[in-house]
């Protein structure tokens, strides 16, 4: 509301000083400024700066600024101008002819002319040159608002995995594990102890980031599932094969974990129908295959993990991960190079 008042105020504005200039110009001494001219001249004013406004945001479409700054400007300061002269002019032209009978106008006004052209094209440019300014302007802040909401929502969707990760059903089955791992191998006791505190440690580290190497999620998922392994025993397995090639590539942390533990979360297993996890790599993907067992009791959604995975890959390249279900279920996450 506070634009458009402001763009009919300015039109006004220099709507009646634009017919003061012309008429004083023609007439001199002998001018008479009445109140129908000056309100004659507000109007078209108006009427004439929020058009080339509209007209601007329909160039806009067609030429728009980022992509050729010079053509943008020529073509804008061009159509102004042309529309200008010729609105001004042929109001001016049928304010005569109703109110004088002047058939003579283009005669007795040829000097108002060219005036009146001098001053379109002064006025089409200093208003291209600001427009151009404004809009830059409004287009940085837009997109540095929509920077820092991309970045709380990636900060948001990294801690909720995270939460997932330090969630007490998790800490209670490994503290589970280790007290029942005390009384049997006191050795691999310690070693799930230190891979246990090796992956909460990475987790808190790489919460922050948008992105870690393949290399150091493999890291973290390589303590994950040796606790998963401690656990389940004969019941789990996970076999990695990626291209030692891809290991500098990048992915969102925590993404092949959760794909894992959705695995686990989601499906019944046994010594007699054991889960097998796969991870592979393709050129540009990183495939996460698990057979699809007895489905697990109390679990209602599926989608939690995929939709958080999903989200942050939207938010950083624009592309969705991909999930097929028929005798397997896998899914598919593009690699950042």
């Amino acid at each position: 509301m506070k634009k458009y008042f402001f763009i009919a105020f300015l039109g006004a504005l220099l709507g009646i000083s634009i017919c003061y200039f012309i008429l004083y110009s023609e007439l001199q001494e002998t001018l008479n400024f009445s109140f129908t001219f000056g309100f004659y001249g507000g109007v078209l004013g108006v009427f004439a700066l929020v058009s080339l406004v509209k007209i601007a945001e329909i160039l806009n479409k067609y030429f728009p600024w980022h992509q050729n700054v010079g053509v943008r400007l020529f073509v804008g300061f061009l159509v102004h101008f042309v529309y200008l002269f010729i609105l001004i002019v042929s109001s001016f032209y049928i304010h005569e002819w109703f109110f004088n009978r002047n058939n003579d106008f283009f005669l007795n006004h040829n000097a108002a002319f060219i005036k009146l052209g001098i001053v379109f094209l002064i006025f089409s440019l200093i208003f291209e040159v600001i427009y151009f300014a404004l809009y830059s302007y409004y287009s940085f802040s837009k997109f540095q608002i929509e920077t820092v909401k991309q970045e709380r929502k990636q900060i948001e969707l990294q801690l909720n995995a995270l939460k997932s990760q330090l969630s007490p059903h998790f800490l209670f089955n490994s503290l589970n594990t280790i007290s029942s791992l005390i009384h049997k191998d006191e050795h691999k006791a310690s070693l799930f102890v230190r891979k246990l505190a090796s992956m909460y440690d990475a987790i808190l580290k790489s919460y922050h980031q948008k992105l870690i190497t393949i290399e150091e999620e493999l890291a973290f998922l390589n303590s994950y599932n040796y606790l998963l392994e401690t656990r389940f025993q004969d019941k789990y397995s996970c076999n990695i094969q990626i291209d030692d090639a891809l290991l500098s590539s990048k992915i969102p942390p925590l993404t092949l974990q959760m794909l894992v533990e959705n695995a686990v979360k989601h499906n019944q297993f046994s010594k007699e129908q054991p889960l097998l996890v796969s991870i592979t790599s393709s050129e540009s993907k990183i495939i996460i295959t698990n057979n699809i067992t007895k489905a697990a009791l109390h679990i209602t959604s599926f989608n939690i993990g995929l939709d958080n995975i999903n989200s942050r890959y939207l938010l950083l390249i624009n592309e969705a991960i991909s999930v097929i279900k028929d005798k397997s279920f896998r899914v598919q996450i593009p690699i950042i190079r």
